[in-house]
């Protein structure tokens, strides 16, 4: 019998030949909890429902305490009876850890692997912005983060998920990255707004045009503003770009909402929006 080690590797193999079914595949747009609730709540997936066209949601690893099983199963219990599936594992380093300090970084990725497969993730977001980016000028920099990756590689598949990096890298920078690291199930979570307000204007644009199936989840995010005003990155071509890439998979709002009420009426509005362009 195939382990889920290897469906998992298998399917992301298959995805570039996959580029016809994103002709009709449904848009699967999700939200981001630690943008919806200023306190963590197993009820985000009620406010997400009550949304409409909402249909999947990340959650606060640390915020939320969803390494403890008995708070993740009550989250898992809510996403179930709401019908609003788990699909990434965001926010998931505590004070002091760092990508670039693996022995501060691999407990946590660890442990939201573990509350990912409890949950039914597909994805664990490990972020690592400016000084807890690698350096990719300096081997000492990026090379203890490479063998950290290619050791929780087997750990994630295992458990039927996905790493997610999201970084501060130039485009060619992630490319030399990932080329290093070489494990399917390590990829790119792609914030094009993240990327142009980190000192790399125009590259979340081309990110979306030229990653391919590098990216395993997207972000969509306009600062304060809704997602038809203007701000960093010009939607009106962005999404576009996303539905020519063939890209298949999640798009999650990271948009700020001052209260629920707030989230349900401008999120309605970014999804009208959205699926415009993305139509």
């Amino acid at each position: 019998m195939e382990s889920r080690r290897e469906f998992l590797f298998s399917s992301l193999s298959a995805v570039a030949a996959a580029a016809a079914w994103a002709e009709r595949a449904p848009i699967k747009i999700a939200h981001r909890e630690g943008n919806m609730l200023h306190v963590s709540s197993p009820g985000v997936y009620e406010l997400a429902a009550s949304i409409g066209g909402i249909s999947g949601l990340e959650v606060q690893t640390v915020r939320s305490n969803l390494w403890d099983r008995r708070t993740a199963l009550s989250y898992k219990r809510e996403s179930i009876r709401w019908n609003i599936p788990t699909i990434s594992m965001g926010g998931i380093m505590p004070q002091g850890a760092s990508l670039v300090k693996p022995a501060t970084s691999e407990p946590p990725i660890r442990n939201a692997i573990v509350a990912g497969e409890i949950l039914g993730a597909g994805v664990v977001l490990v972020p690592a912005f400016r000084e807890d980016c690698p350096k990719m000028d300096d081997e000492s920099s990026y090379g203890p983060v490479v063998e950290l990756l290619q050791k929780l590689s087997p750990v994630a598949a295992d458990a039927g998920i996905v790493l997610g990096l999201e970084l501060s890298l130039s485009l060619d920078e992630h490319r030399k990255f990932f080329a290093l690291i070489d494990r399917p199930n390590v990829r790119i979570y792609w914030d094009a707004t993240g990327v142009d307000s980190m000192h790399h204007p125009t590259e979340g644009l081309k990110g979306i045009e030229t990653l391919g199936d590098l990216i395993c989840q997207q972000h969509l995010k306009n600062g304060s503003k809704l997602m038809e005003e203007p701000y960093l990155i010009d939607w009106t071509k962005a999404l576009p770009a996303i539905k020519a890439s063939g890209y298949q998979g999640w798009l999650a709002f990271e948009t700020p909402h001052a209260t629920p009420e707030a989230c349900v009426e401008q999120t309605r509005r970014n999804l009208a929006f959205v699926r415009k362009y993305l139509g």
